[in-house]
């Protein structure tokens, strides 16, 4: 019995995009998966009603109520995919009635107090919590991650991190600005390949009184390793980017959405003496089946337990980074450590 809460945008609906790569939310990722959604909810009736027609769930299966999908159901797996401030929530009460998987869109919860009673409630009740982080799972940057490894470029001496949304505004439930709301994946991407950020300093600028969290954030960065990482996050852009710029000493790696780029030495043709970096478009073998992947993993996770790709302190993590960025640019730009309690 697998059980969607929140029949949204990544619940569902972006399936209708003709642009993206198929599939792109949950519920394609689980039926590419052969993974069947046998019941959902949503505040949203009429939306809900779309939802069950197009999965062919019977009306009977449908709810609006999560607890009362939760607690008469009480499904095995659990996929929210609802508003951020919602998450811990429905999460708690999934793994207290016995689901042995949640899948949570990111990030994990709205602060880390509720991020660490959704993490202890599956560590009491033996549920496996996986967080959609799920750049992990693609194929292009785990072949960066393998070029890293390989000296590809050289000793990693530092990192420059962008994603930029249209959004002009992010509404209560989102649980947060672009730090939080998309600035999540591009600080998950950046542990997953150079391991645990220790210390941030960080600015936030609103460009009006009447925004309710921050337009813009600016963060210098250092892992645990001595990688310096500079991250940005903002919306009012007349585009949507999320790229990555990884400097080594023998080259460069860009990666960002439908692109990868390794950029190596060449005999200048400016300046004698000197060599220019030269860009290649680099096409790894795979497809960007990234939720096919994810509920596949999701399958295994139900028959047996297994260490996963994407864990609850993976997003943990993420959120505890992205908790000490808005410390310190409440502190006006001071250092902030962070403990790495995972």
């Amino acid at each position: 019995m697998v059980a969607l809460i929140g029949c949204g945008r990544i619940g569902f609906l972006l399936e209708n995009d003709p642009l993206r790569y198929k599939p792109c939310t949950h519920y394609g990722g689980t039926k590419a998966a052969r993974l069947p959604i046998t019941h959902a909810c949503d505040i949203n009736e009429k939306r809900l009603h779309t939802f069950s027609k197009i999965a062919g769930i019977p009306h009977s299966h449908c709810y609006t109520d999560y607890q009362k999908l939760i607690e008469q159901e009480k499904p095995q797996c659990v996929i929210i995919a609802s508003w951020t401030n919602t998450h811990a929530p429905i999460g708690i009460a999934a793994a207290q009635n016995g689901a042995k998987v949640i899948v949570c869109e990111k990030p994990i919860a709205s602060d880390l107090t509720q991020a660490k009673a959704f993490i202890n409630a599956c560590t009491t009740y033996n549920t496996t919590l996986i967080i959609n982080h799920e750049r992990r799972y693609d194929f292009r940057y785990n072949y960066v991650q393998r070029l890293i490894r390989n000296n590809e470029i050289g000793p990693i001496s530092s990192v420059y991190g962008f994603v930029f949304t249209p959004s002009k505004a992010h509404p209560p439930g989102s649980g947060g600005g672009p730090l939080l709301h998309d600035g999540t994946h591009l600080i998950d991407i950046v542990q997953y390949l150079f391991g645990n950020i220790a210390q941030v300093q960080g600015y936030t600028t609103r460009y009006s009184k009447d925004s309710l969290y921050e337009d813009y954030t600016i963060a210098h960065c250092l892992t645990a390793s001595g990688i310096h990482v500079t991250l940005e996050a903002g919306g009012y852009r007349d585009y949507f980017m999320f790229e990555l710029q990884i400097f080594g000493t023998k080259g460069k790696i860009v990666i960002g959405n439908g692109y990868l780029q390794l950029h190596k030495p060449a005999k200048s043709k400016l300046y004698t003496g000197f060599n220019d970096l030269v860009a290649h478009s680099v096409t790894p073998k795979g497809k960007p089946d990234y939720f096919t992947k994810l509920y596949k993993e999701v399958k295994k996770c139900l028959k047996h337990s297994i260490p996963v790709t994407s864990s609850g302190h993976d997003g943990y993590s993420a959120l505890e980074v992205i908790d000490a960025i808005y410390r310190s640019a409440n502190q006006n730009g001071s250092i902030v450590s962070i403990r790495m309690q995972n």
